[in-house]
């Protein structure tokens, strides 16, 4: 069981954590003058950026002190993360939340102010806190100034994760072998990747702005009213095609739709399977001819 305060949404605060790759990071310098400006704003030696993962709080930037992780029960910072509050502390000596803590103790510290990095979803991703050694108090436009400094260093973690997940699916959405695109919510193309091109012998500038379903041939009724139905729910919407491409044999591709978080666009995924049905027929057909040789050889 947690022997430390944890907010309502701590799974959901978890998850996000996962999701935006914050988990496990090294020490990042681009945040050093975040820190710096904080203790400046604070009258402060010593600040910290960090992230509250599940059991230990690992720090992102850290000045005046030499720190890499802290065991989160022995953290001053989990208060300010189960409330998403700020949490100021002018004494440590004489607050019951820091009087017993050792490495509070150890170090020194007598003033603590902590300020939670909240992002637009209500999770608190960490703190940027100011430590002083001595007692000593903080005016409200001191607080409102490291508020300014706290959301300014949550949008930096939430674009620099954003921008690199970008990357990734970018470099994946160019080499893959699989049909990628991607279309609004009346289905029109707005980007088609490399594979898309090929297979249906079109650039993308003729492709988008385009009818999904026209450039795949599809006008049937019950798949039209399937992609109206999706639109409605986050489910995964899974469906078959067929594509007469001039005088060759159709094109059997799977398509795997699903839609994005705002619902503002639909991420299509598919795979050419005209060879693996073919080789499937062929088996059935193997398999007849084999059974009917041996139906007869009984006779």
């Amino acid at each position: 069981m947690d022997n430390y305060p944890v907010p309502d949404n701590e799974k959901g605060r978890i998850k996000k954590l996962e999701l935006f790759d914050l988990l496990n990071l090294p020490k990042d310098p681009q945040l050093d003058v975040f820190a710096e400006a904080a203790c400046l704003i604070a009258d402060c030696p010593s600040s910290l950026i960090a992230i509250m993962e599940s059991e230990i709080q690992t720090i992102q930037s850290c000045i005046g002190l030499s720190l890499d992780a802290v065991d989160r029960k022995n953290t001053l910072c989990q208060y300010s993360v189960a409330s998403g509050d700020v949490v100021v502390i002018n004494d440590t000596l004489t607050d019951s939340r820091s009087s017993g803590n050792s490495i509070i103790l150890e170090g020194g510290i007598r003033f603590y102010a902590g300020i939670p990095l909240i992002d637009d979803e209500g999770f608190v991703l960490g703190t940027i806190c100011v430590i002083d050694y001595k007692p000593k108090t903080i005016s409200e436009n001191q607080i409102a100034a490291l508020k300014k400094i706290g959301d300014a260093v949550t949008q930096f973690f939430l674009n620099k994760r954003k921008n690199i997940r970008a990357e990734y699916f970018q470099q994946t959405f160019d080499v893959s072998n699989n049909l990628i695109c991607v279309i609004d919510n009346e289905f029109i193309l707005k980007e088609v990747n490399p594979a898309f091109q090929k297979l249906f012998g079109i650039p993308k500038n003729q492709a988008v702005h385009q009818s999904f379903l026209t450039i795949l041939g599809e006008q049937d009724a019950s798949l039209e009213l399937r992609l109206k139905n999706f639109l409605q729910t986050d489910e995964e919407l899974v469906f078959i095609t067929s594509t007469k491409m001039d005088d060759a044999a159709p094109i059997l591709i799977e398509w795997y739709l699903k839609q994005n978080q705002n619902h503002s666009g639909i991420f299509c995924f598919g795979i050419n399977i005209t060879q693996r049905i073919e080789e499937r027929l062929q088996l059935e057909s193997s398999e007849r001819r084999f059974r009917s040789f041996f139906e007869n050889a009984i006779g």
